[in-house]
């Protein structure tokens, strides 16, 4: 089992395994599959997009109540949600957690509080609404698509914008990056929850 995020790790995972091991029978369910859909509509934005339309048409895509069954059979699953709070991979581990055959492959940051954390560090998950041990082999690998801090100054400093809001970061980091582009640009650096008015 492989939880993703739909938009750029599914596809990258997929690509990954088309190339690697194209012998194994990939099913790709969730999110990602519509997400992939809108991607190929414009294949102009993406980049090697002929590689893209032969993953897709290489791996199996769950649509139906009968797919996902026959997925529990597969070499690979690939769904959401990447951070296991919802989405079709709590449907299957909930069913491949009982097999010592089966494991967990976590590709992506795991943010605290997150049902990916519970599993890395307690061993437990919540499914459908229990927290439920997962006594499977868990592991995790670093695939990231996000800039570094240089690249992120540089594209602030590219786009050269009156405001730069940034979220979606460490605390430390979001201020290391306001501390070098603050005298170029206005920085904000938003609470979750709180009104942010530009002008």
């Amino acid at each position: 089992m492989v939880p993703a995020f739909a938009s750029g790790r599914g596809q990258d995972i997929l690509r990954i395994l088309h190339r690697e091991a194209p012998h194994l029978e990939v099913h790709y369910d969730g999110m990602g599959t519509r997400v992939t859909l809108d991607w190929m509509e414009h294949p102009d934005f993406i980049r090697e997009a002929a590689g893209l339309h032969k993953t897709w048409r290489w791996c199996r895509r769950v649509s139906s109540k009968s797919d996902r069954k026959k997925a529990l059979d597969a070499d690979v699953i690939v769904t959401t949600s990447g951070m296991l709070d919802g989405g079709p991979v709590i449907w299957y581990l909930n069913r491949l957690r009982h097999s010592s055959a089966n494991g967990i492959l976590l590709t992506g940051y795991q943010a605290e509080g997150s049902g990916g954390r519970m599993l890395l560090e307690r061993r437990k998950l919540r499914i459908f609404g229990r927290i439920t041990p997962v006594e499977l082999e868990v592991d995790q690998f670093t695939l990231s698509n996000h800039a570094g801090h240089s690249e992120l100054c540089s594209f602030a400093r590219d786009c050269a914008p009156k405001h730069l809001v940034i979220f979606h970061a460490d605390q430390e980091a979001r201020e290391a990056l306001s501390e070098e582009i603050a005298q170029e640009m206005k920085v904000h650096l938003p609470v979750n929850g709180t009104e942010l008015r530009l002008s």
